[in-house]
């Protein structure tokens, strides 16, 4: 038999905070803005917290809660969930390059452009020396994060583990959405999450496909990624971007907003015709 999988904490940022974030969800009431930007966390250095990209530090400011204090830094897994990448370094990299030629493609301005930078980034400011991992599945990324998480724990690989997933709201995002015909409303969002072999939590269980049944509310992205083609709709299903914008990597961040509101609940990730589902069951 499997052991149960708990969510022992989770963090969450988001633009307006995380409070009464389920109910806006439910609701619909759109959250304008960008996240608050992030304190920098005391084990991280200033130099380095230069040196982070945007996304790099709303990925440290949020696991950061979760870690203080706890003494298995040392072989925590960690997995990294993000659709877009990190499009600022990419972009400045890239204008650079086409500006100043070749030259200008030196290691360090190339470092922060790869889409595992933030989990570097963030095992070596919080004292991180276990395993890391970094996926990227389209508008199934924050799902398949999670899924990986809770695999590592289901089958023994370690007791807990951490896994971070979300995307922000950037001037390349909202350049590239604002060329489209019909632009969908960008937004961003991202959440850390403690799993758990047994102790107290709810439960979690995550699944490729989509539910034939759910408990609490059901909540499923409904707006087509640019490029991804029409989205089959699901019943009952309420859409999250309504409230948060166009976030490939939100379902992270859906999940936890659950766990923080006590709420058993169902969330869908798809990446075009593949889907994945997590279970939350009330505590």
């Amino acid at each position: 038999m499997d052991p149960v999988i708990r969510v022992a904490a989770v963090s969450l940022s988001v633009p307006g905070g995380d409070a009464g974030l389920l109910c806006d969800l439910l609701a619909g009431r759109r959250r304008e803005g960008r996240i608050a930007e992030p304190a920098r966390p005391p084990p991280v250095d200033a130099g380095s917290w230069r040196r982070m990209s945007r996304l790099t530090r709303l990925v440290v400011a949020t696991a950061w809660p979760l870690l203080a204090g706890r003494d298995d830094l040392d072989r925590l897994p960690v997995v990294w969930g993000n659709g877009l990448g990190e499009l600022v370094p990419v972009a400045r990299f890239l204008d650079r390059l086409y500006a100043e030629g070749p030259q200008a493609a030196s290691p360090l301005a190339f470092q922060n452009s790869v889409t595992n930078a933030p989990v570097g980034h963030l095992s070596i400011g919080l004292g991180l020396r276990g395993p890391s991992e970094t996926l990227s599945a389209g508008g199934a990324s924050g799902l398949g994060a999670l899924l990986r998480a809770a695999d590592l724990v289901r089958l023994g690989r370690a007791d807990a583990a951490l896994v971070v997933a979300g995307d922000d709201r950037n001037e390349v995002v909202e350049r590239a959405f604002g060329l489209l015909p019909c632009p969908p409303p960008p937004g961003e969002a991202m959440a850390a999450m403690l799993l758990a072999r047994g102790g107290p939590g709810p439960a979690l269980s995550v699944a490729p496909g989509l539910p034939s049944r759910f408990p609490g509310p059901l909540l499923c992205r409904a707006t087509p990624l640019p490029g991804e083609g029409p989205l089959d709709p699901v019943a009952g299903a309420v859409a999250p971007e309504a409230c948060l914008g166009l976030v490939p990597a939100m379902g992270l961040a859906l999940v936890a907003a659950l766990v923080a509101a006590g709420r058993a609940g169902t969330v869908v990730d798809r990446d075009g015709p593949m889907s994945l589902f997590a279970h939350v069951e009330a505590p």
